[in-house]
């Protein structure tokens, strides 16, 4: 399955979630491919550390190469698309040539996750149009909200499907909106919320995702909540660190009653 990851306007934490999800879905047992479809202002390879290399989806795009030259496999098990953060590569792409580039590559992966440029424009169009399903990112501010529904309605006119919408940094304001106001306005389900958490930070700068950083943190968590979510499958991940402690602190008493009646 193609899911574009698509927001209306910079600043939600889109390239963010691209990142952890790929890693969350890749945890889960599932081959995933993430691209940085942001050819002009490429940062998906700076979390993984892949922005230095060659060949990219640059080269790609140029004709230079062929697309499985370009990917790279992340010590996480995600397989990374990145684009170089040169602008004279940025000039030679040929975006036209996209969507033939990922349908080509599509049923190698359970999942090809776009990182899509945020706005509305040529670029966008493409994205969405080649995707399965749009996965859209607002936060819980009406500038966001609005965007967010206009990539909704890009969408339904290029007849791609929405999985849900993703509200991101939820918790920093006491008056933000809250999520059954939003579902009504984007007449949308949100399907994950991912909280504010100092964590993604953290972990941005260490060029990690926020699973392996701290993988118990509430983002980390709500991540891994998500691809639940996506794949089907969905448990609340709380609840099975419950059940494993508890199964755990039984083999425990177990094996004191055992020792106690020797």
């Amino acid at each position: 399955m193609i899911i574009t990851i698509a927001s209306g306007k910079g600043g939600v934490g889109k390239t963010t979630i691209s990142a952890n999800l790929s890693v969350a879905l890749s945890k889960i047992g599932k081959k995933v491919l993430v691209v940085d479809g942001d050819i002009s202002m490429a940062n998906l390879g700076l979390i993984f550390n892949f922005e230095k290399k060659r060949p990219s989806l640059h080269e790609v795009l140029s004709g230079e190469c062929d697309v499985r030259e370009a990917i790279y496999k992340h010590k996480t098990g995600v397989y990374v698309l990145p684009t170089s953060l040169s602008i004279e590569g940025y000039k030679k792409s040929d975006l036209d040539i996209f969507p033939e580039v990922i349908s080509d590559i599509a049923y190698d992966y359970d999942y090809v996750l776009i990182d899509a440029p945020a706005g509305l424009n040529r670029d966008m169009a493409v994205h969405l149009a080649v995707a399965d399903k749009v996965l859209i990112v607002i936060t819980p501010e009406l500038f966001s909200i609005s965007d967010g529904l206009k990539i909704k309605q890009s969408s339904e006119m290029a007849g791609t499907p929405i999985f849900g919408a993703v509200l991101n940094r939820t918790g920093r304001d006491f008056g933000e909106m809250g999520a059954d106001e939003i579902e009504m306005i984007i007449n949308e389900k949100i399907i994950s919320k991912i909280p504010e958490d100092e964590n993604i930070r953290s972990a941005t700068l260490k060029r990690m995702s926020v699973l392996e950083y701290s993988p118990k943190s509430p983002s980390a968590v709500a991540h891994m909540e998500l691809a639940l979510k996506i794949v089907g499958s969905y448990v609340d991940v709380n609840k099975i660190e419950k059940i494993y402690d508890e199964s755990l602190i039984d083999k425990i008493k177990k094996l004191f009653l055992r020792f106690k009646g020797n």
